[in-house]
């Protein structure tokens, strides 16, 4: 490994943003129970669920600007850089009382629509520019020596809309698959820059689907994080920007 510090070698390290979500979860514990990452980081807004050895637990709220700051100031002067960025946060709807994603024009409201744009959209973009400097690194034989993971959903493709409602959620993720294309061709003028993708899971049951997903058919958390982790092993530079699904197909935006 290239030494970023005279005494200590750069360790391998993935860090997971949303850790305490079902899928969060699946992918921590898939990362931990394998040899491709030396140190395997979760990062949510509740406390350390359980103790896993394998795994070091961050308690902070990256949508607050100091914290998102001081977690990725603490990661850079314990583990240097990070090599795979997997952002797993995301909302069904508005909140506040709110129980389901809008079915009509007439249920939109601007103050569940903003929280919803916000979360899905501009959050993830902050914590990409936050983790910007971690992310360089020298690339190998053509492959990017990081990769950034954005998940993403099916239902933000335009092209694919053919049922409409869920406006909120579906603009939202709209939002943030341009917002993503944006990134990966900025960051691609730069060298050492990594792979940034969007990436959607499949029908996953956790308990923030579990209303919605009783009349298709779906996978568990552990088999959703098995098959995002072989598409994240099979990408390279060329696929930056790209918005795949959780079979390893590239999806129309």
């Amino acid at each position: 490994m290239m030494m970023q510090n005279e005494s200590r070698l750069q360790p391998r390290t993935a860090v997971i943003i949303g850790a305490s979500g079902g899928l969060g979860g699946a992918l921590i514990g898939a990362l931990a129970a394998g040899t491709n990452y030396d140190v395997v980081i979760a990062v949510s807004r509740s406390p350390k669920p359980v103790d896993t050895p394998a795994t070091i637990w961050f308690q902070a709220n990256v949508s607050e600007p100091a914290e998102l700051d001081g977690l990725v100031a603490e990661i850079e002067a314990n583990y240097f850089s990070v090599n795979l960025l997997i952002n797993c946060i995301g909302t069904l709807h508005g909140g506040q009382g709110k129980k389901m994603p809008e079915k009509a024009l007439k249920q939109l409201n601007e103050r569940d629509f903003q929280r919803v744009m916000t979360v899905n959209a501009f959050l993830p973009l902050a914590v990409l520019n936050s983790f910007a400097k971690l992310l360089r690194q020298k690339n190998v034989d053509g492959r990017s020596a990081s990769v950034a993971v954005v998940l993403s959903a099916m239902v933000g493709s335009t092209t694919d809309n053919q049922l409409g409602g869920w406006y909120s959620y579906r603009m939202s993720k709209a939002a943030l698959n341009m917002g993503l294309r944006n990134v990966a061709i900025e960051w691609g003028r730069l060298k050492g820059s990594p792979t940034v993708v969007a990436l959607h899971p499949g029908t996953t049951l956790t308990a923030l689907s579990q209303p919605f997903v009783a009349r298709h058919n779906h996978r568990t958390p552990k088999d959703s994080a098995v098959h995002i982790l072989q598409v994240i092993g099979g990408l390279d530079k060329e696929d930056s920007g790209k918005f795949f699904n959780w079979d390893g197909r590239v999806l129309a935006f």
